[in-house]
């Protein structure tokens, strides 16, 4: 088999995998659909000439029995990571910090043991849960300040719960930071295009929730921050 059949070969499967991965049409153009999609948008021109080598392959009649170029073994090679990237995606729910590592707090948790224990753990958002387990809000510096500077700049009070200073700690109440739900089985790829819609609308995605239904009203089971998503992408 020649470089040129095994390239083919290999277009063919990508072809394959990306319609039934996204669920595309048979006349639907699998490199203009890949190329716009986040996680492969950097590669956009490397997936433009793969394409363009195989219309010349398949498409341009045989000199002499002969293909007219020879693909080389790293287009190949290339093909062939877009393949198995696409084949093992990653979800939501193996690359978040899962509640059993995570820091965060209960709403009948002391405002001032919680500030304790961040300046040994480096946390800027602590997730504050009810009883159930659900997302009641999420504790920040901001917050903590907002609380100083309507007491008039005195500290809280010791006894100080998260439920007494509700206000303070609701999603709503972050005017420059918006927070999302969504469930385990969301492919991190779909998320980073998430984030990344966030960001050019003007917010800041600060963290994501996964809780077991994907919504507010569900147990949390982990957290993604936005270097989990956007920091630790593999390249093709």
């Amino acid at each position: 088999m020649t470089n040129a059949d095994e390239y083919i070969q290999k277009f063919k499967e990508l072809e394959s995998v990306v319609k039934n991965t996204f669920g595309l049409n048979d006349w639907d153009s699998v490199t203009n659909f890949l190329s716009k999609q986040g996680e492969y948008r950097p590669f956009r021109e490397e997936i433009k000439y793969c394409q363009e080598v195989r219309n010349l392959l398949q498409h341009k009649q045989k000199i002499g029995g002969e293909y007219p170029v020879e693909p080389t073994r790293e287009m190949i090679n290339f093909l062939e990571r877009t393949i198995d990237s696409l084949k093992n995606r990653k979800t939501c729910g193996e690359i978040m910090v899962p509640l059993s590592r995570l820091f965060y707090r209960k709403e009948t948790d002391s405002i001032r043991g919680t500030l304790e224990k961040m300046r040994k753990i480096p946390s800027g958002h602590v997730p504050v849960l009810d009883d159930s387990g659900k997302v009641a809000g999420i504790f920040t510096a901001v917050s903590f300040l907002n609380i100083i500077a309507d007491k008039n700049g005195e500290p809280p009070a010791p006894g100080l719960t998260f439920s007494e200073a509700e206000k303070y700690i609701t999603l709503d109440h972050h005017d420059s930071e918006v927070y999302r739900f969504v469930k385990s089985s969301l492919y991190a790829d779909e998320l980073k295009d998430i984030f990344e819609h966030t960001y050019s609308g003007g917010k800041r995605l600060a963290m994501v929730f996964v809780t077991e239904n994907g919504k507010p009203d569900g147990r949390l089971i982990g957290t993604i921050s936005p270097w989990d998503i956007l920091g630790k992408q593999d390249s093709l």
